[in-house]
C-alpha cells in the first residue's frame, strides 16, 4: 500500500514536469548592420564638439575681422590694386579654410577613439552633421566679428554665445530634461538642430527613408541657418562700408 502510494506520487511529479516543459516561448534575435543599438560616447563627443567649435571659430575669425576692420589697415588695403570684391572673396575663402582646418582637427580624435565606427553610416552622418554645423558657426563668427570693435567685446561675445547656445540646446543638459519654453527658444538656434540630429544618429540602426528623413531635415535646417546668418552678415558689412565712406 505504501509502496503503491510512493509510485503514484512519483508518476504524478513526472507528469507535472512533462506538462511544465511542454510550453514554448518564441524568441527572436535581431542583428544590426552597425553592431550597436546606441553609441552614447560618440554622440556625447560630437555634442560637446559644438562648444569647442563655437569658442575657437568665434575667437579666431573675430580676431582677424577686427584687425582688418581697423581704419588704417582698411584704408591701406583700399588703396591697393585689388578690388573690394576680390578682397572680400579672399577673406571669405580664408575663413572657410580656417573653419575646415579646425573641423578636421576636432574630428581627428573621433577616429582614434571610435575607429571602425566612424566609417559606418552612423559615423559618416556624424561627420556630415558636424561639418554643416561648423559652417553655421562660421557665419555666426563672421557676424560677431563685424559687430564688435574690440578684443574685450570679442571675448565676452564668444563666452556668452558659445555657453548660451550650448546650455539651451542640449549640449550640457540633455534635451529630454529641458522645459518646453527652453525648447521653444532653442529651436531658433542651429545648435538645437545639430544636437537633435546627433541624438537621432546615435540610435539609428535601420537606414530606411523614414528613419533618415528627420536627420536630413535637421541638417538642412542647420544649413538654412548658415545661409540666413550669412545674408545678415553681408548686409551688416555693406552698411558699415557705406557708413565709413
Amino acid at each position: 500500500m505504501h509502496l503503491n502510494l510512493v509510485l503514484r506520487i512519483q508518476i504524478l511529479k513526472k507528469q507535472k514536469s512533462i506538462l511544465h516543459f511542454s510550453y514554448s516561448t518564441k524568441v527572436e534575435v535581431s542583428t544590426y548592420p552597425n553592431g550597436n543599438i546606441i553609441n552614447t560616447n560618440c554622440k556625447n563627443y560630437f555634442n560637446y564638439l559644438a562648444y569647442s567649435m563655437f569658442a575657437i571659430l568665434i575667437l579666431g575669425v573675430s580676431a582677424v575681422t577686427i584687425t582688418f576692420n581697423k581704419k588704417d589697415l582698411k584704408m591701406r588695403n583700399l588703396s591697393s590694386t585689388l578690388t573690394l570684391r576680390c578682397m572680400s572673396f579672399q577673406m571669405i575663402l580664408a575663413n572657410i579654410t580656417f573653419a575646415i582646418v579646425v573641423w578636421l582637427v576636432m574630428i581627428s580624435a573621433s577616429f582614434i577613439m571610435y575607429k571602425n565606427y566612424m566609417f559606418s553610416v552612423n559615423g559618416l552622418l556624424f561627420l556630415l552633421n558636424s561639418f554643416v554645423f561648423s559652417m553655421a558657426v562660421l557665419s555666426i563668427s563672421l557676424l560677431i566679428g563685424n559687430l564688435v570693435n574690440s578684443k574685450n567685446a570679442m571675448s565676452a561675445a564668444a563666452n556668452v554665445v558659445s555657453l548660451g547656445c550650448c546650455f539651451i540646446s542640449g549640449v550640457f543638459v540633455p534635451q529630454a530634461y529641458l522645459g518646453d519654453t527652453v525648447i521653444t527658444i532653442a529651436r531658433f538656434n542651429p545648435t538645437y538642430w545639430y544636437v537633435k540630429a546627433n541624438n537621432e544618429i546615435s540610435i539609428l540602426v535601420n537606414y530606411s527613408k523614414e528613419n533618415l528623413t528627420p536627420i536630413i531635415m535637421s541638417i538642412l535646417i542647420v544649413f538654412g541657418f548658415t545661409l540666413a546668418i550669412l545674408a545678415v552678415t553681408l548686409v551688416v558689412m555693406k552698411q558699415k562700408r557705406i557708413r565709413n565712406y
